[in-house]
């Protein structure tokens, strides 16, 4: 079978991928991103996961046909919990809620030296959590793909950063200070990306201009029996500090 292409949001995604021994493409849907990952030389070895049947059976077919099945184990069930402690390096999590990724990455078997994650939603609470957890957000990166936006992000294990992995190794530029370091809890630019917000990437304006869209269209959606409730407050406010950042 020929390749498959993937779509706009994981080309971008694969590109902050760091290489490695074994990577989990986790809600692998059809395992196109996990082909690549072997094609193209990330990884040597990749288990692709998914909670659901049908997903993973097209998975296993097109693994099968790009005759890569000896390298790609396709497990059926939730998350990492596919997984076996001292299996993976690494793991990918792309299409789902911040909030599930974060239930993933915790009910894992162990803390693996890096995750790309690519949240739907739960910005904010995901990178808290990793930070929490003792990894360093290193890369921050803006796609668009089929008209909307999306934003996904590198985490490195901090014990690791330099001894196994660096910057120069990972073809990215790190700032010598680390934006989420002591970064107050109420910031926007936990939702936002504090890197994004740094180095402001060629979509940075489009991107702060579709999360002011967001948020003003559920303020038009309130009555004006909501308009002074400190939701309403709350979204006036983050809208104005989105348009500070641009």
């Amino acid at each position: 079978m020929k390749a498959r292409p993937m779509m706009d949001r994981l080309e971008a995604v694969f590109d902050i991928v760091p290489h490695a021994e074994s990577i989990a493409d986790i809600g692998t849907d059809h395992g196109y991103l996990a082909v690549e990952l072997i094609v193209r030389g990330k990884a040597k070895r990749v288990i692709a996961g998914d909670v659901h049947k049908g997903p993973l059976e097209s998975a296993k077919s097109y693994i099968k046909s790009r005759g890569l099945s000896d390298v790609i184990d396709c497990r059926l069930g939730d998350g990492l919990q596919v997984t076996k402690k001292g299996e993976l390096n690494g793991a990918i999590c792309c299409g789902m809620g911040g909030f599930l990724m974060r239930d993933i990455v915790e009910e894992g078997p162990e803390p693996l030296e890096f995750y790309v994650l690519q949240p739907q939603n739960g910005q904010a609470e995901l990178r808290q959590y990793m930070v929490k957890k003792g990894y360093r957000i290193v890369n921050e990166i803006i796609m668009k793909d089929m008209g909307k936006m999306y934003t996904a992000f590198l985490a490195l294990r901090r014990d690791l950063i330099d001894a196994k992995y660096n910057c120069a190794a990972l073809q990215m530029t790190c700032s010598d200070v680390d934006p989420y370091h002591k970064l107050p809890m109420t910031s926007i630019l936990w939702s936002v990306g504090a890197l994004l917000a740094k180095e402001k990437p060629a979509l940075w304006n489009e991107y702060i201009d579709f999360l002011i869209y967001q948020r003003q269209c559920a303020l038009d959606g309130m009555t004006v029996e909501l308009s002074h409730t400190e939701k309403y407050k709350q979204l006036q406010h983050e809208i104005d500090e989105l348009a500070s950042l641009r």
